[in-house]
């Protein structure tokens, strides 16, 4: 799999449930007890969608096919052009696979492998919040809430990392993520300037059952390379979704003579 497929793909997991006690910095209790998120609930679900990714150099574009198993499998299936698919992709409660057709080769990823790359705790449950357009992670005891103008912002740590939620007072919707890193402790290696992620969720339309899915989903990713800084941003938008009562397929299986990468 060549470098902009696998940095392609690296992007989508991160982009990619609030039920716990929070912790409210604001003084306004009539506004706390305003706060919610509606996430979906489903068995299946499966989405067409157009994908279009850039990094300043290269520029593509594509169609894929979302189906989920909701907490249990997600697959992808990504077509550029002509009808041909180029890539799938699988992601399990344990494991992340990607078949990239073209060249004839597939990458195999465990979530600890992921984790260690990205200095940040990856799970199947955060990939399937993120392309749901839920938080990445559950609100908890040591999270702040506090009401600004038309959001409610939830701010989280994580490892390396800060987290700021923007979820729509109207809404009830997570309208906005901004991941950023931590500063480098002294002593640590050589201190680049802070790599940030931004996701974005619009054009929230009604399923099932009153239940809400953002159509137009960005991801930004803001880093430094050799001190120059640098962006690559991937759109997800969807023509179509449903939720499905009958089970889905999730054809994949890897040839026995592609190599791995």
């Amino acid at each position: 799999m060549n470098r902009h497929t696998r940095l392609f793909f690296a992007i989508l997991l991160l982009f990619s449930a609030c039920s716990k006690k929070v912790v409210s910095t604001d003084d306004t209790t009539a506004d706390m007890k305003e706060f919610k998120v509606n996430n979906l609930d489903f068995d299946y679900l499966t989405a067409n969608s157009k994908i279009k990714f850039s990094d300043g150099k290269k520029n593509m574009s594509a169609s894929a096919n979302i189906r989920m198993k909701k907490d249990s499998i997600i697959w992808i299936s990504v077509t550029p052009g002509l009808g041909i698919e180029a890539a799938r992709g699988l992601i399990t409660r344990d494991s992340v696979l990607f078949l990239n057709r073209l060249n004839r080769e597939y990458t195999a990823y465990s979530f600890e492998d992921l984790s260690r790359q990205f200095n940040f705790d990856i799970t199947f449950d955060l990939i399937q919040a993120a392309l749901l357009g839920n938080m990445l992670q559950d609100v908890g005891p040591k999270d702040k809430i506090k009401k600004e103008s038309n959001y409610f912002v939830v701010r989280q740590e994580d490892g390396a990392v800060f987290i700021e939620n923007f979820i729509g007072a109207r809404s009830q919707k997570l309208e906005r993520v901004a991941i950023i890193e931590k500063e480098q402790k002294k002593g640590s290696g050589p201190r680049n300037k802070k790599n940030t992620l931004n996701l974005s969720y619009d054009d929230f339309q009604s399923l099932e059952q009153e239940q809400v899915l953002p159509f137009e989903n960005m991801v930004s990713l803001d880093y430094y390379s050799n001190g120059q800084k640098k962006r690559t941003q991937i759109s997800i938008n969807h023509k179509k979704a449903s939720f499905a009562d009958e089970s889905l397929r999730f054809p994949f299986s890897i040839p026995r003579k592609y190599e791995r990468q």
